[in-house]
């Protein structure tokens, strides 16, 4: 068959209602132009009487591109979006009653839809034609691995932490904890207390001395450049800064020190976790954690300690 005859008119198709060119300007030919559209979803699901797109696709022979040129054909028809297409004048029988919302599920897009363009492609299975429902959108951060630990941000630390704020990211930690290695309450706030008196009240944007933002560029091992929530330095705060570039976090937020401490504390740390894990109240806990994990030449037991009483209040 002359495809052509689709534009001028002269032979057309069964079923499909021949197009004189694109003609007119506004909405005649915007008109014009999705009954073009139509016919050519049509022609590539083999002229079905009931057309292409969203019903056709229910005769079992639609296909991704037929889909597309039909839902397409439905936008010019109806630009605002409101549906009304299928009562406007010339509107193909079989047009996509539901609109063009089956744009959501275009290749590239981050969703997979079951209807969508690229579920007919390729795939023997049957295409539902239900439209895809558009993406929401991502959360505050983006980590790469999945959701942040819950109760932890993923933006930057820019300031010091409240009162408050702290006591409130204590309890995440002590509720992240306890879930990712089944410690006990009182087991999970003898961590928290050691990393509250690290960090000066759960700052995970800290530089030893106190300034608060990016961590700074000197990585001795020493008393005056540790990082973090648990103070790191050396090679183990280079080990930070690389946890959050592979993560697509910021090395100062709340959930690239989270997961790093997890990190240690599931491989080169995991002796800290065991020796917690023997003990049978929250103050073995603490000196437990102190004495495996941090191992400070000053522990400052009585600090700790006190925080450990703020945790658990």
């Amino acid at each position: 068959m002359n495809t052509l005859s689709l534009f001028n008119g002269t032979v057309g198709v069964s079923g499909l209602t021949p197009v004189s060119g694109i003609q007119g300007n506004g909405s005649s030919q915007e008109t014009s132009i999705a009954n073009l559209l139509s016919d050519i979803a049509k022609l590539i699901d083999g002229g079905a009487a009931q057309g292409a797109g969203t019903q056709g696709a229910a005769s079992g022979s639609n296909s991704g591109v037929s889909q597309f040129l039909a839902d397409l054909a439905a936008m010019l028809r109806d630009p605002d979006g409101s549906g009304a297409q299928s009562g406007a004048a010339n509107a193909t029988s079989g047009s996509p009653s539901g609109g063009f919302n089956n744009f959501a599920a275009m290749p590239g897009n981050a969703t997979s839809a079951a209807g969508g363009y690229g579920a007919g492609v390729g795939n023997a299975g049957s295409n539902s034609g239900t439209p895809a429902s558009v993406p929401a959108q991502a959360s505050t951060g983006s980590a790469s691995t999945g959701a942040a630990p819950e109760g932890l941000s993923t933006a930057p630390q820019t300031q010091a932490l409240s009162s408050a704020q702290s006591k409130q990211v204590a309890d995440a930690y002590v509720g992240n904890l306890q879930k990712d290695f089944g410690l006990t309450k009182d087991q999970a706030a003898g961590i928290v207390a050691n990393l509250w008196h690290e960090s000066g009240g759960m700052n995970s944007g800290i530089n030893q001395g106190g300034r608060i933002g990016a961590p700074g560029s000197n990585m001795a091992d020493d008393n005056a450049n540790g990082y973090g929530i648990a103070q790191w330095g050396g090679t183990r705060k280079q080990g930070l800064l690389d946890y959050a570039r592979q993560h697509n976090l910021d090395p100062s937020s709340e959930a690239a020190n989270y997961g790093y401490l997890k990190q240690e504390l599931q491989t080169s740390q995991a002796g800290a976790i065991a020796a917690v894990k023997g003990t049978n109240s929250a103050q073995a806990a603490t000196q437990a954690f102190c004495n495996a994990f941090e191992q400070p030449s000053d522990p400052q037991m009585a600090s700790r300690l006190g925080y450990l009483n703020q945790i658990l209040a």
